[in-house]
């Protein structure tokens, strides 16, 4: 059997949420991703993964996934839940958004389930987990089954055991640090992050793995291990900057017209995106301006903004220029 054509890399599972659709289809042109994944949209994302939740719609899923893997050549799935899910909370029997951290726990157990069924099905297929809370963020959550031949399934705590040790963050290791304590060997986690720092390229991927090894390997809850990274990026200016740089280069490609011109609104909405990326780091103003740059230096045209007869492009040029 011949392999067929990657026209596709990931597979993604997101939900129907309306409040999110478009943040899920920013996040991923903010990755570069526009037209190089197939995605489901179903209700739960990841909840329908599990047969428990509804057969039917396991069935629908892993159908999708079989067809979209022969069609389209995909390596990997994506699943991307949202925080207060509609289809989550029935399910869990609970508004689970009452309590943040309880509402991680369960997105977390869910998740790993998901994985561990696409794993059971595509060995060979990579897999990874996210959370998107309603402002459009996204973090990667700890996974012991994403990866081909990867980590011990018993480098996660069970949900049981997790909440039975009152544990707030389910990406524990099976020795969980308390919140605020000092997690076990942090200075060796600390050094493969500053190698990661240092290379040129951003790949979502490594970033994960790193992560996941965090977790299983240093005793780190998900949220150390994030916050390890972001630190040591910070700290050496590198793949932070460089990375918010490059995210919204590819957003704002993905934006342009055939006469490679981008609207203005498409500037403002890729500020955001930068901001974001970089922690708010920086004013609206500020963002705008270095977003404007950008768009100057990926050789980007602005589109004729106004009413007739005064439309104009110079709005581009003024944003560049100052940082209101």
């Amino acid at each position: 059997m011949t392999e067929p054509q990657r026209i596709a890399d990931t597979f993604v599972v997101s939900c129907i949420d309306p409040r999110l659709t478009d943040d899920t289809t920013f996040y991923f042109a903010a990755l570069g991703q526009t037209d190089r994944y197939s995605e489901m949209r179903i209700a739960g994302a990841g909840l329908a993964a599990l047969g428990d939740a509804n057969p039917a719609w396991t069935q629908a899923l892993f159908e999708n996934l079989a067809a979209s893997r022969q069609l389209h050549g995909i390596r990997k799935v994506t699943f991307l839940n949202h925080r207060d899910c509609g289809a989550v909370n029935r399910w869990a029997g609970r508004r689970l958004s009452v309590d943040p951290a309880e509402e991680l726990r369960v997105h977390t157990e869910v998740l790993n389930r998901a994985a561990e069924a696409v794993r059971a099905r595509h060995p060979d297929l990579l897999v990874e987990i996210k959370l998107m809370e309603l402002d459009g963020t996204v973090r990667v959550l700890p996974c012991a089954a994403c990866a081909p031949g990867g980590f011990r399934a018993e480098a996660v705590v069970p949900a049981a055991r997790a909440a039975a040790m009152g544990s707030l963050d389910v990406g524990a290791s099976l020795q969980p640090t308390e919140r605020g304590a000092a997690p076990r060997d942090p200075a060796g986690f600390t050094e493969l992050a500053r190698l990661r720092a240092s290379a040129d390229a951003v790949d979502p991927e490594a970033d994960l793995a790193l992560l996941t090894r965090g977790v299983t390997e240093y005793g780190l809850t998900a949220e150390q291990a994030q916050q390890m990274l972001e630190s040591v990026a910070r700290s050496a200016g590198g793949p932070t900057a460089r990375s918010a740089a490059r995210d919204t280069a590819a957003f704002l490609r993905s934006r342009q017209d055939r006469q490679g011109r981008i609207a203005k609104q498409d500037v403002l909405q890729a500020a955001q995106l930068y901001r974001r990326l970089v922690g708010q780091r920086v004013t609206t103003g500020e963002a705008r301006q270095r977003v404007a740059r950008i768009a100057d230096a990926e050789g980007l045209a602005a589109r004729p903004e106004g009413v007739w007869p005064l439309r104009s492009t110079a709005w581009l040029r003024r944003m560049a220029e100052r940082a209101a």
